[in-house]
């Protein structure tokens, strides 16, 4: 993986070098995982060395395999900023994260992020770069990733013209071995990539293919158009706003929040006091309320037994003493 150059910082290259060179799509997803958290400011861990820690839980990355696991995190361990000036014959490089543990027992992957990364990290959190860097996160293809950020970098112009199947190759860095026919290259590099882009982003990509006098595809002209993101990501735009819409508010307006909360759930008081102690708690309660708001949760419960068992398990997750 490229290191970080410090005179890169505030272009949008630096998303895609920090992020779209990780091999995996699991090792994007505990990237995501960690900057999330980043974002929120929730679940930050200093310890007696006054280093930072962050929990990642295993069940979110959808992947318990420990191989898989084990390769993921030698990527995560791959991004790095550097600083260089020839002339002056110096350089300085920081590895964001230093240190990975994980106990499958625990349920969590463990992961220290060198502080002076912190500030790095939190401006990639703000704005384009974070609209980005979700998207990127939901999409499980490598090649949905690829052209996911193909076509952000081409959205102003609205459209790609001319993309032919050799240059796809090129980009996809796709050898002329790995598929056994055009037609299988096509269906896995362009159109299940395609859908998934469709599905889960901001982004409708539709296509007309360009054909030789046989028939045969020689590339595509692209068209890009915005809708409104749905399924996952949808939900994602919603718990971000409703964090944000949160963390805006003042001490106050925070209290008033919380209160409602305790009446609309009957959160029993020690319960409560827990909740304003630990920002993981109220994470995984904000995030709950607003699923059931938007009627994303089925009941097979009262709201109030739902509500108290979503707190049980981050009781658990987490380690927090009742």
């Amino acid at each position: 993986m490229e290191p970080l150059e410090k005179t890169q910082i505030q272009v949008p290259r630096l998303l895609n070098r920090c992020v779209q060179t990780f091999e995996t799509a699991l090792s994007k997803r505990m990237f995501w995982a960690v900057m999330a958290q980043v974002k929120k400011g929730f679940n930050l861990q200093m310890d007696i060395y006054e280093e930072a820690w962050f929990d990642v839980p295993v069940k979110i990355l959808n992947d318990h395999n420990f191989t898989r696991l084990d390769k993921a995190t030698d990527e995560l361990q791959k991004v790095r900023f550097v600083t260089k000036d020839p002339e002056a014959e110096e350089f300085s490089k920081l590895i964001f994260f230093p240190e990975i543990d994980y106990k499958k027992r625990s349920g969590n992957i463990r992961i220290r992020v060198e502080r002076k990364a912190l500030p790095l990290l939190s401006e990639l959190s703000k704005g384009y770069f974070w609209l980005k860097l979700k998207s990127l996160m939901l999409l499980n293809s490598a090649y949905a990733q690829r052209w996911y950020e193909l076509f952000s970098e081409k959205k102003d112009l609205g459209q790609w013209q001319g993309v032919t199947v050799e240059y796809i190759r090129e980009i996809m860095g796709v050898d002329d071995l790995k598929f056994k026919t055009n037609g299988s290259f096509l269906r896995d590099v362009v159109y299940n990539p395609i859908k998934e882009i469709n599905e889960k982003t901001e982004f409708y990509i539709s296509y007309e293919p360009m054909r030789g006098q046989k028939r045969p595809i020689l590339g595509f002209d692209f068209t890009i158009k915005g809708q409104y993101a749905k399924n996952e990501a949808n939900l994602y735009s919603a718990i971000e706003k409703h964090f944000e819409a949160f963390n805006a508010l003042d001490t106050y307006g925070k209290r008033d929040v919380l209160l409602t909360l305790q009446q609309t759930y009957s959160i029993p008081q020690k319960t409560f006091d827990l909740l304003v102690l630990h920002p993981c708690l109220l994470d995984a309660v904000l995030e709950t309320d607003l699923k059931l708001k938007k009627g994303m949760i089925q009941l097979q419960k009262t709201k109030e037994q739902y509500m108290g068992g979503v707190i049980k398990r981050a009781v658990e997750e987490n380690k927090i003493k009742a």
